[in-house]
């Protein structure tokens, strides 16, 4: 579905909600029937933060030269992920960093990710 397609459907589903509401327009659907309910005063459950967190995608330099720097790179690492950011992410608490994502999971498979570096297959993402 594009876009456009999707946008002119939402706007006449919009359109016909308003009407509607305003007396103008009757018909007869199992949706008019439907109701949201919103309870601004009832208490929700803690959301574990394990489950949500932050999330790293390789635009430009974010990644490569951002965390990761390399074992053997003159900026102060730890196994070649950039010290700075460790603290950082440190002082913000950041409970999950979730990495790969986006484009770089589309052929991703963890599996490349262990075993001797030597070993790994290398992949090109296309």
């Amino acid at each position: 579905m594009n876009r456009r397609k999707f946008l002119r459907g939402g706007l006449a589903i919009g359109s016909g909600i308003l009407l509607e509401r305003a007396g103008g327009l009757t018909y007869s659907s199992r949706a008019a029937d439907s109701r949201i309910e919103v309870l601004l005063g009832e208490e929700i459950a803690t959301i574990n933060p394990s489950i949500y967190g932050h999330f790293a995608e390789h635009l430009g330099g974010v990644v490569y030269d951002g965390i990761w720097v390399g074992e053997n790179s003159k900026v102060p690492n730890t196994g070649g992920i950039r010290n700075a950011l460790v603290e950082a992410l440190k002082r913000i608490k950041a409970p999950v960093i979730r990495w790969p994502g986006g484009c770089f999971a589309d052929s991703y498979d963890w599996r490349d990710g262990t075993g001797p570096r030597s070993k790994r297959p290398r992949r090109t993402n296309f």
